[in-house]
This record gives C-alpha cells, structure tokens and sequence, in this order.
C-alpha cells in the first residue's frame, strides 16, 4: 500500500518542482526583457510619439544621410524664431557624438508632459534657437536620450534643426551643478550678443535620491547657421560615407518611417507572430505525425520547445521567432503598464530625471 502512493506523490512533487522552476526562468527572461525596454524599447518607441508630433507641427524630418547637398554655413543674425506655444514641437536636435541617427524632437516646455515624451524640452523663458542669449533645454538621461551626455566633449556639435533653419552649436564645457542652481539656464554675466546654448540633465544613477543631488550640464556656443532647404550641415555629414554608419542610418530611416503609423515595437510584434504563426502552422501540417509521445510536463519553457514542429533546426528557429514575438509584445504593451503601475518596474526619477 505504501509503495503504490509513494509512486504518486514523486510523480506530482517532481511537476510542481519543474513548473515552479521553470515559472521562475520563464519570468526572469521577462525581467531582462523589461530591462532592455528601459534601456531601449521605451526609446525606441518613443520615436513614435515624437514623429507623430512633430508631423502635426509641420517641422520636415530631414534624413542626415543625404550628404550629397551640404549647407553652406553662415554668420551674422539668423532669422529670429517664431515664439511656440507649451507643447509645440520647435524642431530637432541632433548630438551626432551620440551616433549619426541619433536625434530627438525638441518642444516647448520642460514640464513631465513633455519630457515623457522621450524627447527634449526647451526652457520656455530663454531665447529661441539662434537667438541672442542662453537657449536652454533640458532632456532625460535615459540611454536614448541625454544618457551619454557626460561624453561630449569641447568641439562637439549640437545641431537645431527648426522648420526653416539649421543651428550649429559647439560645446564649449560641461560641469556639474545642484538642481537648485537656476542660473545655468539664464543669460551669464557678460554675455552680451553671444548666442549660447545650454542642456540640463540629471546626475547617471540607479539610485533615485543620488540622482536627483545634481545636474549635469552642457554649455556651447553658437557657430553658424544655414537654411534647410540648402542642404544638410557639414556636422552631420563627417563620417557618414562608412558602410557600417550607412546601414544603421539606413535601418534608423526605416523605422522612422514606420513609426510615423505605429509604435515599431509593434509592427516586430506583429511580424515575427505572423512568421512563427506561418511556419509552425505549415511545420505542423508536414511533420506532427511523427511526432513521439512525451511524458507530460508543467515546465513552461519545455512547453514552448515542444510547441514547436519539425527537425532540430527548424524548431530553433521556431523558438526563436516566438522569443522574438514575446519580446517585442512586452515591449509593445506589458512593459509600459508595469511602468506606470508597479513602482518596482517603474524607471522613475532615478534614471529619467530632467
């Protein structure tokens, strides 16, 4: 009597043990799949957002790599801005320090509407881009955003494109202040005809009390300016002849483009479900009866292994194409709900301060 309930119970230990263990790998891959939403995909959807408004303002998305018309620079008084409203999409900034597709849309405003966003805000009270004065901006240090802000270094440039006008910066200095020190943002002592610029960002911590204990902060000058419609400035053009920088500004162009629709995190969604749907549908049709009868398991990774059909090889890539469909779904939904609902997975303050 004994043995014939010992046999039970093992049997049901061993599939708790397996579905318990497997749960646990199964959500710490979602947890690394989180972490790279942070670090990328909330970015990389944030394109979204900024082409969408920046399209509603009328401000051109202009491709840096069109090298083949460069704008001849000019000096002297640019144009002065139109004055926009709170919110307002002003124009684009580049930081080609940051990689040559590396641009974020500016707005007006430097409030958690704006900055949420994943873009740049303009400090409404300091002059327009190009103008006389200190033309200051504030943006995240987000991995996407100003997180490698502590790189530039003097001679680096910061390019403004507006609606009409390109702006070429170059950073002079960079230090760091306290978040009280309201004055980096304003016109300095003895500024006179000078036309500056100046970006805000946090301190880089993981811990939100020390991130939020200083600002780093970007001071440039203003070194020309050129009309849009003549072209690109020489800045974004240097380096952009490379195989390598081509292919990426070629794949940045294509989700740009998609993004003008939808969130890209999205359409791979979409996509790579649609191609696991296709060949695990066709994989099955050709190869499930064959198919040896296995030991039932709670494993949820097991599970998704054996959910794929076919030879060795086919399943790998079936399995990955359903990773791939996971990913990008989390990205595309889960990742942002458990942002702005548990306080355990939200990026909060420590690493999107202002």
């Amino acid at each position: 009597m004994t043995g014939r309930h010992t046999r039970p119970r093992a049997r049901t230990g061993r599939r708790i043990l397996q579905f318990v263990s497997g749960l646990s790998l199964t959500l710490a891959i979602l947890c690394v799949f989180h972490v790279g939403w942070v670090w990328w995909g909330d970015a990389f959807d944030g394109i979204h957002t900024q082409q969408t408004l920046a399209v509603r303002h009328g401000v051109k998305d202009v491709d840096a790599g069109d090298a083949t018309r460069i704008a001849e620079p000019r000096g002297g008084d640019p144009p002065a801005e139109t004055e926009p409203g709170h919110g307002a999409v002003i124009g684009w900034m580049w930081i080609p320090r940051f990689g040559h597709d590396w641009k974020r849309a500016i707005q007006e405003g430097t409030g958690t509407d704006v900055l949420a966003n994943q873009g740049i805000g303009h400090y409404g009270h300091t002059p327009m881009p190009g103008g006389k004065g200190n033309s200051a901006y504030a943006g995240h240090r987000t991995p996407g955003d100003l997180g490698a802000a502590d790189t530039l270094r003097p001679g680096d440039p910061i390019v403004i494109q507006t609606a009409r006008h390109w702006y070429v910066y170059k950073v002079q200095s960079s230090w760091m202040t306290t978040p009280d020190d309201v004055a980096v943002v304003a016109d300095q002592p003895g500024q006179g005809d000078t036309r500056s610029i100046t970006l805000t960002t946090c301190k880089w911590s993981l811990d939100e009390a020390d991130s939020l204990s200083a600002r780093l902060i970007i001071r440039g000058r203003l070194e020309s300016w050129s009309d849009v419609g003549d072209g690109i400035p020489a800045e974004l053009a240097d380096g952009t002849s490379r195989p390598a920088v081509r292919a990426r500004m070629a794949a940045s162009r294509v989700i740009r483009r998609i993004s003008v629709r939808m969130p890209v995190s999205r359409v791979l969604a979409a996509a790579a479900g649609g191609a696991w749907l296709l060949l695990a549908g066709l994989a099955w049709l050709i190869w499930h009866g064959g198919r040896p009868r296995r030991e039932p398991t709670w494993n949820p990774l097991t599970l998704a292994w054996r959910l794929q059909t076919g030879p060795v090889p086919l399943r790998i890539i079936l399995f990955i194409l359903f990773w791939t469909m996971i990913l990008f779904a989390e990205w595309a939904w889960l990742s942002p709900w458990l942002d702005a609902t548990i306080p355990l997975f939200s990026t909060g303050p420590s690493l999107t301060g202002a």
